[in-house]
Parts: structure tokens; sequence; C-alpha cells
């Protein structure tokens, strides 16, 4: 039996370690200047994309840019380093209220124009805060919060390919300093808690992302295991810290997300939208790992956090294709342990009887066969979401294409190898004729000629 190709997966709370920066002269000039990268003129957006990872493609959900509405009204500054912002009357002369209104601006003017203005200016007024305050420490658990949350969305939307890790390093620095911090009143008070432990593990996933890239430049196997070792503490660290986060959000708490590819602002739920686009990230990490448990493990996380999603909103379209992608991508490790002891045996097989219930073979009762067929009905439930909603894309037909190709690969009878077939090109074609790509064309080409083959001889 032919094999499936298989689908590319669209994909610290550590304590950081502060410099002794009376050290020398040089350990200061080496401290990322975050000053310096978000000296920007225009406020405008260079970032195509808002995703921490640096991986290919992922589910809608991750490319989004979230942003959360604020209540403050402000007015931007043109080419100034710091916006210009109207305070509430009650508030003024309290810098942390007003740092806390500067912040909620800036989220509210990045989702409705797309600028940074006041995210960069809520960056100058932290550092600003921090050389008058007298303390190496800003003493206010709240305000470090804000500048790594400040720090992490900077990092999404404005800062340069090379100065990614620096901004990363330095919201994990913020985001330890809130842990030392923190009183048991503000964690069981406090309305930006959640938010906190939310960012926190957001930030970890980018940390991963770096280790990664690190692990794909790493000059020995011993160099290699040691970065994978890391890789997953890391993952055990923000997945418990997004956990946390999603336990604490507010019921009814809203947000404003922008949807770049349909260059549109939409306002959803923060629960179901912040669970969303963790789980898409944990699952391209899941993918990364190349032995099975691992891989099962932060797929299967991911797994649950979506099963949750439409457990609270059965209709969540990213939801239910996140869930075929996460099982797509497990059952793709058997496929490929597969195709390898295959390889090993080049024996001709003999002709097996057509059984007379397909589904009732013990392989549909294995890991890899259960698995398919979860695979199968979750994304035909988005396909069908999506219809209706006037949301299809080519990602949800040929994620169901390959979907079906998996019971391709473990059927035993050629009339269930056919069926299965059959519904895998016609899906394929009709992603090619409603969403014409070149690209797409070419990957696909040699999946069609075997499986119209296989489809057409029963």
């Amino acid at each position: 039996m032919p094999k499936a190709t298989k689908k590319a997966k669209p994909g610290g709370l550590r304590r950081a370690q502060l410099g002794d920066e009376s050290t020398s002269a040089t350990a200061e000039s080496s401290r990322f200047n975050p000053l310096a990268a978000t000296a920007g003129t225009n406020g405008k957006s260079t970032k195509a994309e808002a995703s921490g990872s640096s991986a290919t493609s992922v589910t809608s959900a991750a490319q989004d840019q979230e942003m959360n509405e604020a209540g403050a009204e402000g007015s931007s500054t043109t080419g100034g380093e710091t916006a210009n912002l109207a305070l509430k009357a009650d508030e003024a002369g309290d810098e942390l209220s007003e740092l806390r209104q500067t912040y909620d601006a800036a989220q509210k003017q990045f989702a409705e124009s797309g600028t940074q203005e006041y995210l960069r200016g809520t960056i100058h007024e932290c550092d600003r805060m921090i050389r008058n305050c007298g303390e190496e420490v800003y003493p206010s658990a709240e305000f470090n919060y804000i500048y790594a949350s400040a720090l992490h969305d900077f990092s999404l939307i404005g800062a340069e390919e090379q100065e990614l890790s620096g901004f990363v390093e330095l919201a994990l620095e913020y985001v330890s300093h809130v842990a030392d911090l923190i009183t048991a009143e503000e964690r069981e008070k406090a309305d930006w808690v959640w938010k906190f432990y939310l960012v926190a593990g957001k930030v970890n996933l980018q940390k991963a992302d770096s280790l990664y890239e690190e692990q794909e430049a790493a000059s020995s196997k011993k160099e290699f295991k040691q970065l994978g070792a890391q890789i997953h503490t890391t993952l055990v660290q923000a997945t418990g810290l997004l956990d946390t986060g999603f336990k604490m959000v507010p019921e009814g708490e809203e947000k404003h997300v922008v949807r770049l590819d349909a260059k549109s602002i939409e306002k959803v739920g923060a629960k179901e939208h912040e669970m969303v686009s963790a789980a898409a990230n944990v699952a391209l990490h899941a993918d990364r790992f190349e032995e099975y448990d691992r891989r099962k493990k932060w797929n299967t996380w991911a797994l649950e956090t979506y099963r949750q999603v439409t457990q609270d909103t059965p209709e969540n379209v990213e939801a239910w294709q996140g869930i075929a992608t996460c099982l797509h991508s497990i059952v793709g490790w058997w496929a490929d342990q597969a195709a390898d002891e295959e390889n090993d045996d080049d024996e001709d097989e003999e002709d097996e009887e057509e059984p007379e219930d397909e589904l009732s073979l013990p392989v549909y009762s294995t890991e890899r066969g259960q698995m398919s067929l979860q695979a199968l009905d979750a994304i035909k439930k988005a396909i069908g979401l999506a219809r209706k909603a006037e949301s299809l894309t080519s990602d949800h037909l040929t994620l169901g294409a390959e979907c079906h190709l998996n019971l391709v690969n473990i059927a035993v009878g050629d009339k269930a190898a056919a069926e299965q077939s059959k519904a895998a090109v016609a899906l394929i074609k009709e992603a090619m004729a409603s969403f014409p790509d070149p690209a797409l064309e070419e990957r696909y080409a040699e999946v069609l000629e075997e499986f119209e083959e296989i489809a057409g001889g029963n």
C-alpha cells in the first residue's frame, strides 16, 4: 500500500539570571537596549505576521495578532518617541496608573490602526521609571508585568529578527521579577494576574523557539540532546503557566483580535482565543520532536486544550481543525515507522481476502487506527462548519484529504482503500479549483496521480 504524504503542521517561568551591572562597562553595554530597538519614527508595524514562532504555517488563530480593547483614550504624536495620552483626572500624577493607561491605549491603538506609538511609549516610560526609582528592580509586580507584556507585544509586531532574542530574554527577566514581587492579595484579587500568567507562558514559548534554533545549529549530538531537554523543560514551564492563566480568565471576558489575513478586527471570547492560539503554538513544538513520547505529550496537551474549547464553543472551526492536526501529527509518526519497516522488508505480500467489515478489523482498534478515525471526524466537522460560515480555506481541504490518506495507509481491503483515496482526491481537487496556487499543485501532483490510480482501479 503506498504511503500518504505527511502534512507539515502549520509550526522559561524560568528564573532569569540577572547580570551584575556594576562589574564593568562592558557588561552594561552588552545588555539589550529596547529603547534603541523601539526608536521608530512612524509607529507603523514592520511585521506581516504576529507569530512568535519561526516555524512555517499555523492555524489562523496563531497568525492573528491579539490586542485587547482598552477604555483609555489617546492621540498619537507624529515622530515622537513617547505618545501623549489623555489620562483620567483621578489618576493623573500616579505614574503606575498612567503607565497602565498608556499600555491599555497601546493595545487599543494597535487594534484600531496597526500603529505602535503608544506601545513604544509604554516601553520608554517603563525604562524611565526604572532609572528614576533608585532601585535595580522597580518595586511593583504590576509594573514588571506591564513591562514584560509590552516587550512581548513589541517582539511580535515590531522587532526585527536580529532583535527578537533580546526582547524575549528581557521579557523573561521582568516575568521573574513579577514572581518575586507578587503578593498573595494580588494573586487573589488583582485584575491583571490572569494576563500575567498568559504572557509569561507565551514568552516561555518564544524561548523554546529560540532554543530550537540553537538546536538546529548544534555542532554535536550531545549539544543537540541537551538543547532538546531544555526545550522540553521550557515547554513544561510554559504550559503550566498557560493552564493557570486559562483558569483565571474572567467569565465573559472579550478582546479585539486583528485578523491579519482579512485585515479586519473581530471581537472574540478572550479565553477561547487564548486557548486556541496557545494550542497551535504548542502543537508546532510537538512536531519538532523526533521522540514519540515527547511528540505525543505536547500534541496531547494541545489536543486537550482544543477539545476544551469545542466543549465551550462547539462552533469553533479553528479548534476542530486543531484537533485533527494534532491527531494527524501523531498518526504521521506511526506512518513513518511503518514506512521504514516496509523498506526493510521487500518480500511480496500474498493477496488477502476482501474483509466484509473493514472497520471491525484489529488495526482500527490500535492507537494509530483510533487516532486516524478521530482525526477524520474532527476535520469533517471543521470543514462543515467552515462551509456554513463561508470561511473555508485550502488548509481545511488538504488536511481533510490527508486524514483520508491516513486511512488508506492502514486499510486492509482494496475497497476501503479505494473509497478513502477517492474522498482524498476529491478534496485536493476542490482545494486546487477553489484556491488556485502553483505551490499547492506542485505539492499534491504526485499524490493525485498515485491515489487517483488506487481510487479508479477498484
